[in-house]
């Protein structure tokens, strides 16, 4: 393989070691357009939440709000993605800490969808992302959030 056609940040052939696996597998052209629709059709949509917010929302309420009476983990993650798209941080964190840092991570997993859909292939290892400790801290960052608010502290 020539070296001079690959980007910089491509790692290139995989290096096996013996009884080893691949650094990347390839994807078949469904994976592959399903990780660029994913990647790039959800920053299309979070963009166009403050247009649907300023039209009086999708028309959707909470069904866990309409069960309960309670707001729902998610309850004011609408508003803080509008708020992000506009480059409000303050509002976004107000909206809805917990769904703030969803997002957050939701904009990691949209960067790999199109780095592996427009590479055709799909990294073996686990990204940084995925790690355990990542998740507990992002799903406990939601949890926390919402316990927080159902107790009127945020």
């Amino acid at each position: 393989m020539n070296r001079s056609h690959c980007l910089p940040s491509d790692p290139g052939p995989a290096v096996v070691p013996v009884g080893g696996t691949p650094a990347w597998q390839p994807l078949d052209g469904s994976a592959r357009r399903l990780r660029l629709a994913f990647g790039l059709g959800w920053p299309l949509a979070m963009a166009a939440t403050p247009s649907w917010l300023g039209r009086g929302g999708l028309g959707l309420g909470c069904g866990f709000r309409a069960l309960t009476g309670m707001p729902c983990p998610l309850c004011g993650g609408t508003h803080a993605c509008a708020a992000l798209v506009q480059g409000d941080w303050a509002a976004a964190w107000a909206a809805s800490p917990g769904a703030l840092v969803l997002l957050l991570w939701l904009v990691l997993l949209a960067g790999q969808a199109v780095v592996e859909g427009a590479q055709g292939r799909r990294r073996v290892a686990r990204w940084p992302w995925w790690h355990p400790a990542v998740l507990a801290a992002v799903g406990g960052g939601l949890v926390a959030s919402w316990v927080l608010r159902l107790a009127g502290l945020a």
